[in-house]
């Protein structure tokens, strides 16, 4: 009897010591995960260098009422950018946000998301005229 409950509390201990190191383990590779996407709101480059040979242009008509999510799954699906959902966050974090402006825009591969809210809402030119 004794014997049983010796073992059925070392069980029960090894039990909880797994859970606690899972329980790390999760939120470690959720920390990480969290921080990597934090960093890439600010600091993402461009899909493509500005010397490499397979850089795109693609013409973007950007329509009265459009969503970042929209935007951002258009954007992902021509291979302007890695990550409709990083967009959208970089989006809300840009001082850009609320200021794009309806029109035919020519996206490359090589501008950031910053450089492409920049022209999306006009302020791309203003900076090169200056």
């Amino acid at each position: 009897m004794k014997r049983d409950s010796i073992l059925l509390g070392f069980v029960g201990l090894l039990l909880k010591v797994a859970l606690i190191f899972l329980a790390v383990l999760l939120i470690r590779k959720y920390a990480v995960e969290s921080y990597e996407f934090g960093y890439r709101i600010f600091k993402e480059p461009a899909v493509s260098s500005a010397n490499a040979t397979d850089v795109k242009k693609v013409t973007i008509n950007l329509t009265e009422g459009v969503t970042p999510k929209a935007l951002g799954n258009l954007l992902e699906s021509k291979g302007l950018i890695r990550s409709s959902l990083l967009f959208v966050a970089q989006y809300y974090c840009s001082e850009y946000k609320d200021e794009l402006k309806p029109g035919t825009y020519v996206l490359k591969s090589t501008m950031t998301a910053e450089e492409m809210f920049a022209m999306m809402a006009g302020k791309a030119e203003e900076e090169e005229e200056e």
